[in-house]
């Protein structure tokens, strides 16, 4: 069995990722796979220690896991794990906890229980992410061979971006990674503020772009089938995921 990790380069500033990553791989040659997907230059430590590319930098992490799938050669039976880097690992043992969910049945794993989502493929933004997604739906994001899937208004179970596991038979069968590569625009900043077109922050397709990949979790996969590490927000007993490198007081590290 490979294990592959993806890890989004942007933070690329956490040491119990940074180094644990590093260590792991370097213990176990044959089978762990280490892969930073970056969407800015990476650090020369990076570079050092991993397998790096810089890539486009467009749809966020999702954009990042993409194309780094696109440009891996992985086998079906290969674990994938799809990280954020500015996630604080203190448990390194959630690799196990994944495999074993994984061999009892799951197709998906998250780091933390996330807010589930009544989600309409058909729902519109005035202001698109550039002038050809004006008033267009959130179907017309995806992918032309994966569209045929968003067929309804469907209440689904969410994953975090922060933190994905599934083999890659599963991310295969699902499509990959949303959206399609028209929508794979940077942010841009104005006046010192971080924002797409039409959006006063990052959030609005920072919540889009997964919210289509886990529909295609949900409606292939199946419900029943997605399963976390943990039922807090942001936190489990082996990671807690930072928001863009910031620590959430609502949502303290345990």
């Amino acid at each position: 069995m490979k294990i592959q990790f993806i890890v989004v380069g942007w933070h690329m500033n956490q040491p119990s990722l940074i180094e644990g990553l590093a260590t792991l791989q370097k213990n176990n040659p044959k089978t762990v796979d280490v892969f930073w997907s970056c969407h800015r230059e990476p650090t020369q430590e990076i570079q050092e220690k991993f397998k790096c590319k810089l890539f486009h930098n467009g749809g966020e992490e999702c954009g990042a896991y993409d194309q780094a799938i696109d440009y891996l050669n992985l086998s079906e039976d290969t674990v994938c794990f799809f990280l954020h880097d500015d996630i604080i690992i203190k448990d390194w043992n959630f690799i196990n906890v994944c495999i074993d969910l994984l061999s009892k049945g799951a197709k998906v794993v998250g780091n933390c229980l996330d807010y589930p989502d009544n989600f309409d493929p058909f729902k519109s933004y005035d202001t698109g992410i550039t002038e050809e997604f004006d008033g267009k739906q959130f179907i017309d994001y995806v992918k032309p061979e994966n569209r045929h899937l968003f067929t309804e208004q469907l209440f689904i179970k969410k994953v975090r971006p922060s933190f994905i596991c599934m083999t890659y038979q599963s991310v295969a069968q699902i499509g990959g990674f949303e959206p399609r590569k028209e929508a794979l625009i940077p942010p841009t900043v104005t006046d010192g503020r971080v924002h797409y077109r039409g959006s006063k922050g990052l959030g609005k397709y920072g919540n889009l772009f997964p919210a289509l990949v886990c529909y295609k979790m949900n409606k292939v996969l199946g419900s029943n089938n997605i399963a976390y590490l943990s039922n807090r927000y942001l936190d489990s007993p082996f990671v807690y995921e930072l928001g863009r490198g910031e620590f959430d007081p609502n949502n303290p590290m345990t």
